[in-house]
């Protein structure tokens, strides 16, 4: 950030994300932090960001996971109670451009979605994604039984095993949110996105020390995951981790 401001860009832009909103788990507090880090400039360079929702059948998303799996008849795994808002491809890139150019330094773009009609339960949209595909789903109560129905699946079956467990992973939100009771989003400048002004709240010093806390903590022999909960947790009050001691390197 400090060698832009010898040769400051027309336009500066970051993805952030929806998990920054909140945060419950490190990657949103990250994100948090860089919101802070980057609006801490919003004053010297010309910085927008934006909060995204899932980009479906994007690099990582339970979309294109099942897609994968299919093709190589492996089960299909989806959690319980867990509903999500989705953007295109191409919507999150309009998202980007439309802040970039039209937003004014400092502001944070979401899009500006309605929770009863836009967020999806992902067990939903398995059953769908099945059904556009031409099969129906099979339930199975457990990862065993979803791997033996799977060991049997050939070129005439008509239904696809899916395991549906209730999510119990750290760091797992049931909804997704775009701005928090602090935050006082603008829904009236544009039809489809909403902007979040920020107040530039912290320094660059401020946040420099917080940055500095972690680079302490990174050079010691044992970093714990504790250790850099607890740093986030001092500098990010919203930051409220949701630790269950289990994570989606357990699960199918």
């Amino acid at each position: 950030m400090d060698l832009m401001l010898s040769s400051p860009p027309e336009h500066f832009f970051c993805v952030s994300t929806d998990k920054a909103a909140n945060p419950v788990n490190i990657m949103g507090a990250s994100k948090k932090l860089m919101e802070e880090l980057i609006m801490a400039y919003s004053g010297k360079l010309n910085i927008k960001t934006a909060r995204f929702a899932n980009v479906a059948f994007s690099n990582g998303s339970l979309p294109l996971g099942f897609i994968e799996r299919m093709r190589k008849q492996q089960p299909l795994a989806c959690p319980r109670g867990i509903r999500r808002y989705f953007v295109s491809p191409q919507e999150s890139g309009e998202l980007c451009l439309i802040a970039s150019v039209l937003g004014e330094s400092g502001d944070i773009f979401f899009p500006k979605l309605d929770e009863d009609r836009d967020m999806i339960p992902f067990d939903q949209i398995a059953i769908d994604f099945l059904k556009y595909a031409g099969m129906e789903a099979d339930p199975c109560e457990t990862e065993e039984e979803a791997r033996h129905k799977a060991s049997q699946l050939n070129g005439s079956s008509g239904k696809y095993p899916i395991y549906f467990f209730n999510s119990d992973t750290s760091g797992e939100k049931s909804f997704e949110e775009f701005y928090t009771l602090d935050e006082n989003p603008d829904t009236e400048t544009f039809i489809n996105l909403g902007v979040i002004k920020n107040d530039r709240g912290r320094t660059i010093e401020e946040v420099e020390q917080i940055l500095n806390n972690l680079y302490k903590l990174f050079e010691t022999k044992e970093v714990t995951k504790k250790a850099i909960v607890t740093i986030l947790k001092e500098s990010l009050p919203a930051f409220d981790h949701l630790e269950t001691d289990k994570g989606l390197d357990s699960k199918m």
